[in-house]
């Protein structure tokens, strides 16, 4: 994925959405590499055979381990600290069915790039067309026809949530802000716990290191003060899953899909791949597991849209690889398009529709087609103030002052644009209804691609108006 981040001069007229007054320069605090390091130690996931055991917490502790988590609803846990000979014993238990290394799943982490100027104002979410920045770079959501939504009335509820399993969100900067719901909001990245709570102790554990999840959660739903939302009324669930160097245990994911499936969300968002996929010949337990947790999500209501990935492979071809998630039941997996003429922030953008040249395909595999970029035209959105770079072992942080733009391109920004559509049509169709909804969906699409199904488009890509007049 290519990132660039842009400053801006910011003519605020928000006073809701303002700087944290802690500066990380002010604080004494262990190195990001340190608690980067910590993310490895002997994570497993733990199966078990029927009911979670009262005693799980203190037979793992007494093998020298610590439960990370336990997604009991599904079945499993996540265990870190276990020798390969704890592990084993643990196997034996009584209730435990199998126990295993846990994989790691990494995505591309953001880094900043050149730079131009900007002036952002504060507009109003009833109409997102209004949103500053929105004439001059958001090609993607006129190439999914969201304007003509928004301006039928068309701009969702906030009794409906949708779910971002990422990075974290920068959740009180001026298009988030009054967004997040904190309250259902969670971590699984302890190491990135340890980091804020030292530079950061006033601020929520979902905060944003990476920058990668509020640059999604912007697509999906947003205030439109400087860039607009598929959405402007959905509410947000922070679920982060991945640290900011966009690291993240397999089994924190899943259990991060568990998490937002018993809270409530109505759609979840992971805009997650695992580069190359997963080896089943090594792995092949996380098939099994991957698929009873998708099958978990889909009886508790929730829908699941999953980015196709950046390999460029054809997902249908490679059947010694599971490539996470798209070959998971039930998920909605959306490829990525873009222009194949212009600038990254400035355009005139040709041909916005065209198959982005990274995204994985597949007949079998994508379901929707939706903008993501390409080095002719990013998608973008406020940079996460909070966004970690290691600089001579010392944190940094380039977007500190809130003023600055991130643009990139990746299917970890045309998935969020299917989530807040998916959002939309919840709050107009009803809720509970995963199947339907991904049916209607693919029903709205504009079909650009060979009648029917197709690798690059799946059944089409997305048109936010034409899913919302069924």
């Amino acid at each position: 994925m290519r990132v660039k981040v842009l400053p801006l001069t910011v003519a605020v007229v928000v006073s809701a959405c303002s700087e944290d007054p802690v500066q990380p320069t002010a604080v004494s605090s262990p190195t990001a590499s340190v608690a980067v390091q910590a993310t490895g130690a002997n994570r497993s996931v733990v199966e078990f055979n029927g009911q979670l055991l009262k005693d799980f917490s203190s037979q793992v502790a007494a093998l020298g381990g610590k439960v990370d988590f336990v997604a009991e609803g599904a079945g499993f846990a996540g265990v870190s600290g276990l020798s390969a000979t704890a592990a084993a014993t643990l196997a034996r238990s009584p209730g435990i069915a199998s126990v295993y290394p846990d994989v790691t799943i990494q995505v591309e982490a953001v880094q900043r790039g050149n730079a131009v100027a900007a002036d952002v104002s504060a507009t109003s979410p009833t109409n997102p067309a209004a949103a500053l920045l929105f004439p001059s770079l958001q090609w993607n959501m006129v190439a999914v026809n969201a304007p003509a939504a928004w301006a039928a009335g068309n701009l969702g509820s906030p009794n409906v949530t949708a779910a971002i399993l990422d990075s974290g969100i920068d959740y009180d900067n001026f298009d988030m802000n009054g967004l997040v719901d904190l309250t259902r909001s969670v971590s699984f990245v302890p190491s990135d716990d340890a980091i804020i709570a030292a530079l950061f102790p006033t601020r929520n554990p979902i905060d944003d290191l990476g920058g990668h999840g509020t640059l999604v959660a912007t697509q999906a739903s947003s205030n439109a003060v400087a860039f607009a939302g598929v959405s402007s009324r959905t509410r947000l669930m922070a679920v982060k899953v991945l640290g900011f160097t966009g690291s993240g245990s397999l089994a924190g994911i899943l259990a991060g899909i568990v998490w937002a499936a018993d809270h409530g969300a109505d759609v979840a968002n992971m805009s997650i791949d695992a580069p190359g996929g997963v080896d089943k010949a090594g792995n092949g337990q996380f098939v099994g597991i991957v698929n009873r947790v998708l099958n978990y999500a889909q009886r508790k209501g929730m829908v699941v849209v999953v980015a196709a990935g950046n390999d460029a492979i054809d997902m249908d071809g490679d059947g010694r690889t599971f490539t996470v998630f798209c070959e998971a039941p039930h998920v909605i997996c959306v490829s990525a398009t873009g222009p194949t003429s212009g600038t990254e922030f400035q355009g005139p953008w040709g041909n916005v529709d065209a198959p982005a040249d990274y995204s994985n395909i597949g007949r079998q595999s994508i379901t929707v087609a939706a903008p993501g970029g390409t080095e002719f035209g990013f998608v973008s959105a406020l940079c996460a103030r909070h966004l970690l770079q290691v600089v001579n072992n010392a944190p940094t942080f380039p977007c500190i002052s809130g003023t600055f733009i991130l643009g990139a391109d990746g299917t970890s920004l045309s998935a969020p644009h299917v989530t807040g559509l998916v959002a939309q049509m919840i709050a107009k169709y009803g809720k509970g209804r995963p199947s339907q909804i991904k049916q209607m969906l693919i029903n709205g699409v504009d079909n650009l691609g060979a009648p029917g199904r197709d690798p690059f488009y799946g059944y089409g890509r997305i048109n936010v108006l034409k899913a919302l007049s069924q």
